[in-house]
């Protein structure tokens, strides 16, 4: 370069001007660079009236601007032969006119963006989550709204989305009952459900109709919901559409109303005898034990009683939680509240009279049907009648039998175990068991005397052969 300033000849200098191949690569950069020449702008000025010389606005026009020039066509090789002998750019590969275009691209694109977040139109022109900021916002709402949500927010116990402020004053923008009902529109099965929508239903004085109706809402209301605000509302969040979850993944559990198999029967039959019989921590509790106290002895009047008892345990935190629930709740009515958790207290009183009279325990084993509850209704007011503190009759419904299965068993639980009465014994044993299967009056005065029978004091102090057939001699 040194050499071409102040070295070169003048008869070089005359022959470089000269050279063919130098003057298309400057009339290449010339057009594609904006290097203009005299002879380019001889094109575009002109005179105005007053002799004075000014670009033509008309030439400037259909040049258009330096932004139009996009693309592949743009690059000065687009002009030249495709073997690239008049190529610009390097000819070691480091980039081609294809790398600069993408780079263009996301530079345009990236510009776009920022003006886009700039004037708040990135994520559209809808209510958008991302340019809300609490701090500036909060100030512009309400007295009345303030106190709305700070009141969600401290006595709501069901809300778990992370900053509710955020979401409660995002939510302020849509009606959130059109929302629940629109959602399940969208999907029945596994309707999306926030859970800041329902606190906001319980404490906003905009839904206080709603809470007049006790939140009963009928399919038609659901017809009738507006999916584009559910839309906007997702949008608002990131979602380009409303997104959809399988049942599994919500916490809505679905009603099996399809009968019961022999097996899903039994195996119904056989917890429930669990949770009757089975005390997992009073079966596993030794005479040795440290934690064994007296009232942990089967025998002793305070049996059942003990601290370590799991229902006890179970009914205590029930209790915690049904108080902090009456607390929480105390404005609602005792009604609506009933809707969800009930307690009823009972005065224990001990029956003198009765322990000392009492003297067996009869049970009716029954299936669930009308039929049924008749009979044993029967049956309770006439053994009230015929031994009254005596025989305590307790009804016993068997709510995993069905009517085929032939279920209405009788016995008794005094100085002996006696089976009385089977309608199943009945069916399936016919040959054994020579009884009726239905409890007629005839029947029922049959009860009634065998029980008589066997509370009485000969067999308290008598004895059967049955018991010692198993021994021998």
């Amino acid at each position: 370069m040194e050499y071409i300033m102040s070295g070169m000849t003048d008869g070089e200098r005359e022959e470089l001007e000269r050279d063919v191949d130098l003057e298309e690569v400057e009339r290449i950069v010339s057009k594609n660079n904006m290097l203009l020449t005299e002879k380019d702008l001889s094109d575009i000025v002109i005179e105005d009236d007053d002799g004075n010389e000014m670009i033509d606005p008309q030439a400037l026009a259909d040049a258009g601007s330096f932004e139009d020039d996009h693309g592949l066509d743009a690059f000065p090789s687009s002009e030249v032969d495709e073997d690239g002998e008049n190529l610009v750019y390097p000819s070691n590969g480091a980039f081609t006119e294809k790398d600069l275009v993408e780079l263009d691209d996301k530079i345009s694109a990236y510009k776009a963006a920022r003006e886009k977040l700039a004037n708040q139109t990135y994520f559209g022109e809808g209510h958008t989550m991302a340019y809300m900021d609490v701090e500036r916002d909060w100030p512009k709402l309400s007295n009345e709204t303030q106190d709305e949500i700070l009141d969600v927010i401290e006595n709501s116990n069901t809300m778990a989305c992370p900053e509710p402020e955020m979401w409660l004053m995002y939510d302020l923008n849509f009606n959130v009952t059109n929302l629940i009902l629109a959602s399940f529109k969208h999907h029945v099965e596994a309707p999306i459900m926030f859970t800041q929508w329902m606190p906001q239903l319980e404490v906003y004085e905009r839904y206080a109709d709603q809470r007049e109706k006790n939140f009963e809402w009928t399919w038609d209301d659901v017809e009738q919901a507006d999916m584009d605000e559910l839309q906007r509302y997702y949008k608002g969040i990131g979602y380009d559409s409303i997104p959809k979850k399988d049942p599994s993944e919500t916490g809505i559990i679905t009603l099996d109303t399809t009968p019961m198999d022999d097996e899903e029967r039994e195996m119904l039959a056989l917890e429930n005898w669990m949770d009757d019989v089975y005390n997992e921590e009073a079966d596993n509790l030794l005479f040795d034990d440290e934690s064994f106290e007296p009232r942990d002895n089967v025998f002793d009047p305070d049996y059942g009683t003990s601290s370590s008892d799991k229902s006890a345990a179970l009914e205590e935190k029930f209790m915690k939680e049904y108080d902090a629930f009456e607390r929480e709740f105390s404005e609602e009515t005792q009604e609506w509240r009933d809707q969800f958790a009930t307690v009823e207290k009972f005065e224990h009183r001990e029956d003198i009279e009765g322990q000392k009279e009492f003297r067996g325990h009869l049970v009716v084993a029954i299936t669930p049907s009308d039929e049924d509850l008749e009979v044993a209704e029967k049956i309770t007011e006439r053994f009230q009648e015929e031994f009254g503190k005596a025989v305590f009759v307790e009804t016993r419904v068997l709510g995993h039998a069905r009517k085929e299965d032939n279920v209405f068993e009788v016995w008794l639980e005094s100085y002996e175990i006696d089976l009385l009465h089977s309608k199943r014994q009945a069916f399936i044993n016919s040959k054994l068991w020579t009884g009726p299967s239905e409890v007629d009056a005839e029947q029922l005065e049959y009860l009634v005397e065998k029980v008589r029978e066997l509370i009485s004091d000969d067999a308290r102090f008598s004895y059967r052969m049955s018991d010692y057939s198993d021994i021998k001699a």
